[in-house]
């Protein structure tokens, strides 16, 4: 493969110039993407997919062996989640493209209860995420963005900012999208699976819907300081039904949506689900809690993590969901804010971000079919940006927990059952 020329940094340089953009307007029946990536997209196979041995002085002998890896230019193209090559996933004239696993951002924050600023979470993430582009894990022997799965960056859905119930619609349709190309790889599962970057936590209900199409009911497993299956009438106030639906209401919301009257049970969560990390206030001292039991969650709270150790949180998640499909959803608030200050709601007494990424590694082997970090409000982080680091590598272990365990699609979407009665 050439090197890039001048003239090619000069093309480059054009293009975020605004000057070729008009080439490449929407495509017909696309979501309204804003991303300028769209615009490199002739670009990004010269200038995103450069390669070469790190390793390897020109002085060494080639003994064959493939002790190098393909190194990109860390710095350089596009800012998309770990280098990942980005992709076309929002018209229907990228149907083209196929992948196995897909990051999808979700900048919306017009539903949170205390600070605003999660929307701009994803863009944080991605940058904080470029030094993941490369590297065998010293834990797992993994580099999971270079091994079977072909993972691409689908950029940011194209959410308004004004209103909430609208972006929710956005992002369902979004979700849709991605979700309904077929895999990359066949032989290991014929339906790709999406790792959303948030975004406040409203935005896990779309990626559920989505799941529940392809996948059935699933279990989530919620890493959380709260508990999120609030009662409309409770959290929101009962003002409107437009209030209702927001970032501490959704899995209430999810436990209670019928996506097919014929079966009226059929909601979008499995009674097998579990919170984790939980220390956060309840508004009500016992109906809160009931509310969670019925909605299907068991609660582990923050400080069991310093009684019975990680490994006796990690037993209780996988004993909780068995060989259930799973949903990760991991709110950067489930850490202490000593570790993840930039947060919209951040409450003290938190587990550590060892002690987390301890526990998702603990989850390998489960049938993970989607996942997100959400609730990151860059805003509020330290010069170091440390909660965009954390967050970052939370997505990446979630990444690297489904190319460990390729899942595939059940016949029917109405199936999945609960080890739980």
């Amino acid at each position: 493969m050439r090197a890039l020329t001048l003239c090619d940094h000069f093309l480059v340089a054009a293009v975020f110039a605004g000057e070729t953009l008009s080439a490449h307007g929407p495509a017909e029946n696309a979501l309204p993407n804003g991303n300028f990536a769209q615009a490199l997209a002739g670009q990004r196979d010269n200038h995103h997919q450069q390669r070469f041995k790190f390793w390897l002085r020109e002085d060494d002998e080639d003994d064959g062996h493939d002790d190098s890896m393909a190194m990109p230019f860390q710095f350089a193209g596009l800012n998309t989640f770990a280098k990942v090559p980005w992709a076309d996933c929002f018209s229907k004239g990228g149907t083209d493209n196929r992948y196995d696993i897909a990051i999808l951002g979700a900048p919306h924050d017009t539903t949170v209860t205390a600070r605003p600023g999660a929307r701009y979470g994803p863009t944080s993430i991605r940058t904080a995420s470029q030094e993941k582009a490369y590297g065998f894990s010293i834990f797992t022997g993994r580099n999971p963005l270079h091994d079977w799965a072909k993972i691409v960056d689908c950029g940011d859905a194209p959410l308004p900012w004004l209103d909430s119930r609208a972006a929710v619609k956005t992002l369902d349709r979004a979700h849709k999208l991605v979700s309904s190309r077929i895999a990359a790889s066949t032989h290991r599962s014929t339906v790709p699976r999406i790792v959303a970057l948030g975004g406040d936590h409203t935005t896990t209900l779309s990626a559920l819907r989505s799941t529940f199409r392809h996948w059935g009911k699933v279990s989530v497993v919620h890493f959380d300081s709260h508990i999120d299956t609030w009662d409309p009438a409770v959290l929101g106030g009962g003002i409107s039904d437009y209030a209702g639906l927001n970032h501490g209401t959704f899995l209430h919301v999810a436990h209670e949506e019928v996506k097919y009257p014929q079966a009226p049970l059929q909601n979008l969560i499995l009674n097998s689900s579990i919170h984790a990390g939980i220390r956060a206030p309840v508004n009500r001292r016992k109906a809160d809690m009931e509310n969670d039991r019925r909605c299907g969650f068991h609660t582990i709270m923050a400080r069991e993590i310093d009684r019975s150790g990680i490994k006796a949180v990690v037993d209780t998640i996988r004993k909780r969901v068995g060989d259930t499909n799973i949903y990760i959803s991991v709110d950067i608030d489930v850490l202490d804010p000593a570790f993840a200050p930039a947060t919209g709601t951040p409450e003290p007494g938190g587990w550590s971000s060892r002690e987390l990424l301890s526990i998702l590694e603990g989850l390998e082997g489960l049938n993970i079919i989607g996942g997100d970090v959400v609730e990151v409000a860059p805003v509020y982080d330290t010069v170091g940006e440390t909660t965009a680091l954390v967050a970052a590598e939370v997505a990446h272990t979630i990444v690297d927990l489904m190319v460990a365990n390729p899942v595939s699609p059940p016949t029917s979407k109405l199936q999945g059952k609960s080890p739980v009665p």
